[in-house]
């Protein structure tokens, strides 16, 4: 699974760049704003040589198409975004270097939700092992993830996320759409067949999704999040 990035440039570059190059969009010209700069003309010339990845945002029309779901304005020429990778989430553009904290934190809480609502816990713990640990999360922090019901998520140390829900989900409560979830089948597979007790259950995340140092280097995302990391689940029920 390859990652589309992007900037944001209406200014005459961008709609250069546009016409070489079309941009891949959502499913779905027009306000015009001319601008014109010495740097933008350096960004769209590495992001046409580097990589057939990359695309400029040239118009409001397409800039409509997309939303930020960290709710942050938008920042033009300079700033690149990446792509939600899944369909579901297509429309999503995230800053390149909070990219990897949003995809953990929301695979995360599938993960934590999907256990949620298919067994009685009460207390479930998340360690890292590998890789990156939980001090990683400086702008998303993880403790912040999306829970349902009522659940307390708090972080014990950089590499322990703990999980307490007094009470069970609601039917009403319980998720009824996963982003992620379906990418974990050994987690699936194991919990289909608990029979109760305690669970320890380590999976490994790759999140890199193709990308290499130098394009990493290149948008600003850190090097670290490109590495495979392990986290182990556990819990009494």
């Amino acid at each position: 699974m390859g990652l589309n990035v992007y900037r944001i440039d209406t200014g005459i570059v961008g709609k250069i760049f546009g016409i070489i190059r079309q941009t891949e969009l959502p499913v779905m010209s027009l306000q015009k704003c001319f601008g014109f700069s010495h740097g933008s003309i350096i960004l769209s010339i590495v992001d046409l040589v580097s990589s057939d990845n990359h695309y400029v945002i040239k118009d409001q029309d397409e800039l409509e198409r997309f939303e930020n779901p960290l709710n942050n304005s938008w920042i033009q020429k300079s700033q690149y975004y990446i792509r939600h990778p899944k369909k579901a989430r297509e429309r999503y553009l995230i800053e390149a270097e909070k990219f990897h904290e949003y995809i953990y934190r929301e695979q995360i809480s599938d993960i934590v939700s999907f256990l949620r609502g298919n067994l009685t816990l009460k207390h479930l713990t998340i360690s890292s092992e590998e890789g990156i640990d939980f001090s990683a999360f400086a702008n998303i922090p993880i403790e912040d993830l999306k829970v349902e019901g009522k659940a307390d998520v708090k972080l014990k140390s950089k590499k322990e996320l703990v999980i307490n829900c007094p009470e069970g989900l609601k039917i009403s409560e319980k998720r009824k759409e996963y982003i992620w979830i379906n990418d974990f089948q050994d987690l699936l597979s194991v919990v289909d067949g608990f029979q109760g007790g305690e669970f320890r259950h380590t999976i490994e995340i790759s999140n890199s999704f193709g990308m290499g140092l130098k394009e990493a280097k290149q948008i600003g995302v850190g090097t670290s999040w490109l590495r495979k990391c392990k986290f182990e689940i556990k819990f009494t029920c």
